[in-house]
Parts: structure tokens; sequence; C-alpha cells
């Protein structure tokens, strides 16, 4: 499901600047509560006072804006529930901060970084959210990010933790970096890709466009375009590139693995990562046979039996999360 940032689209609709998709969905978001509609109406009764006067802003106000916004950017991603009124009152003042400052640019006197992260652990399989400027990340179980409720001007700095697919907002002049605690920096323009990180190793996968990885500054970074993936090892300190056939890889964020005449092994492989079980071929030469098939939101039940099926395979499952394929024949 994806989160999204109301109060960035009350500012657009205010503005003139929203598009009819994200209409329907702030519409929606009215909708589903008293509270939300009289928010939705406090925002547009300041806007209107806004426009009549100059606010002067002091340096504690400035301050207080960005700890304000960052708590109520961190309530629209969490999920709907009842609010008492006295945090009712706290968001109508929040907002008080939010209209004035998008009418007088308050975007331009932003420091470096923000002094509140938001950020979110993902609890199931995969989460989808929106970062303040509009880029689409997709964590997968377990993985956390950290990112400021407002971007400043020179980058947009983001923190990793798991396994992530990210489609960036391109902004020439605003460079987004993805810092990986302890496993290096990712740097990007405008792009899609898939970063994991893990004790063993951090590897980078590039859909399209154009990435830079840089693990520590010891090691020279690499360019990595479409196609291409980037696998680093802190104990041998060297980065291990290669080209990719297909984007399996990415099927706990695509929902599906695609074979056409792929060698067993690599099924297997992919089988694994993607359904996190272990899957042994009792005949090392059956890794060689051609396999082609689609595969999408498939139980694991049903691939293991297509592949009997298919190969003339004895299933055994000795323990949960481990199968093991015996005998067999290429077709």
């Amino acid at each position: 499901m994806q989160d999204f940032n109301y109060v960035l689209l009350l500012q657009k609709r205010f503005a003139g600047e929203i598009s009819a998709s994200e209409l329907v969905v702030l519409k929606d978001w009215i909708n589903q509560s008293e509270e939300n509609a009289r928010l939705a109406q406090q925002f547009e009764l300041l806007w209107e006072k806004s426009t009549e006067s100059q606010p002067v802003f002091s340096l504690d106000m400035e301050a207080e804006f960005r700890q304000v916004q960052a708590r109520i950017f961190k309530e629209t991603q969490a999920p709907t529930r009842t609010v008492p009124i006295h945090n009712w009152v706290l968001r109508a003042a929040a907002a008080v901060a939010v209209i004035l400052v998008s009418v007088w640019g308050f975007q331009q006197l932003a420091p470096a970084s923000a002094p509140m992260l938001v950020e979110h652990v993902a609890d199931q399989a995969k989460r989808q959210i929106t970062l303040p400027d509009g880029t689409l990340v997709w964590l997968r179980q377990h993985a956390k990010i950290e990112f400021p409720a407002v971007f400043a001007d020179a980058q947009r700095l983001v923190k990793l933790d798991g396994e992530a697919y990210f489609e960036v907002a391109h902004r020439e002049h605003q460079p987004f970096q993805i810092e990986l605690p302890g496993k290096g920096k990712v740097e990007v323009l405008g792009t899609q890709f898939n970063v994991r990180t893990n004790d063993a190793a951090t590897s980078i996968l590039v859909r399209q466009g154009k990435v830079r990885y840089t693990p520590d500054h010891k090691t020279k970074g690499v360019l990595l375009v479409g196609g291409d993936k980037a696998v680093y090892q802190a104990e041998l300190a060297e980065i291990r590139l290669s080209k990719v056939h297909t984007f399996n890889e990415l099927a706990w964020q695509t929902g599906g693995l695609e074979f056409i005449r792929t060698p067993l092994n690599d099924v297997i492989s992919d089988l694994e990562s993607f359904y996190d079980v272990s899957i042994k071929l009792q005949d090392s030469q059956m890794g060689q046979c051609l396999h082609t098939a689609p595969l999408t939101n498939q139980p694991l039940e049903q691939v293991l039996n297509s592949l009997a099926l298919t190969y003339q395979f004895q299933i055994s499952n000795p323990t949960p999360g481990r199968y093991i394929l015996s005998n067999g024949r290429c077709q």
C-alpha cells in the first residue's frame, strides 16, 4: 500500500497544481473521517488568510515549523485512527505553519538537514512509501529507511538498512544519496534500482538510469547503468561487477519471476531467494537443464509440483523450509 503526504497534496490543491489522480486520493482521504474534513477546511481558511498579510519568521519559528512538519508527515504516513481533540488542535496549529510557509517560500530558508527524521520498518513482505520529493520506495520485510521530513536544497539524503527498491524522482541539481551505515553510499539523479545490505555483502542492481556506488573512502567507486550489478564484500575489499539477463532478483518487488531457457541451477537460486527457502537438486547434472516459464504470485508448492511434473522429480520436505528434488530427467 502506498503512503501519501496529505499535507503536500493540500498545498498543491490550494496552489492549483494538483493532478487529477492526486485530487482523487486527497478527496478519498478527506471523506475517510470528519476529522480529516475539518483539517482540510482549516487548511483552506488558513491559506486564504495567509495571502492577506506577510508573516515574519524568527529563527525559533523556523525550527518549530520543521519539527511540526516532521510530526505531520509522520502522522499522515501512519494508519488512519481516531484522534483525541487535543491532538487535532496540535494538527490545526501545525497547519498554520505549513500553509504560511508554503506561501512565502520557506523551503529556501531550510538548513542543510531537517532536525527530525521519519523512519519506517516494514513488518510485512513488502511496503511502498512516498518520500517528500515524490520518490517511490518499496521496502522489503525488515528493511528500515530514515529520511528528513524536508529535504535540503543541496541534496536528498536517506539512510537504508536492509533491502529496498527505488524509483527516484529526477532533480538535476539536487542529487539523491543513500547512506548505507558501515557499507558506503549510493548516488543518483533519477533512476530505478535495488539496494540490498546484510552482514555478508552489499549489492546494487540497476534497472534503468545511472548509479554511482562507493563502498568506503578507501575503495574506488563504480558507475552502474541499466542491467549492471555490483556486489561488495568488505572482507575482500573489492567490488564485483556483472551484467544481469533477467531482473528476477527484483521478484520480491514485482511479484513475478520469468525464466527463458534458464539453467535449473539459476531457477532454483531465484526460487530460494523469492520464497526464502532451501531447495537442493540431488542430481547436480539436472542443474544444467534449461527451463522456460513465467511465475506470478504462485504458492511455492504449486511451483515445485510444476517442476516435478516437467522433470519427473520426486519432492521431499525433511524439515520446514527445506526441499530436496531427487531423480528427474531433462526434457
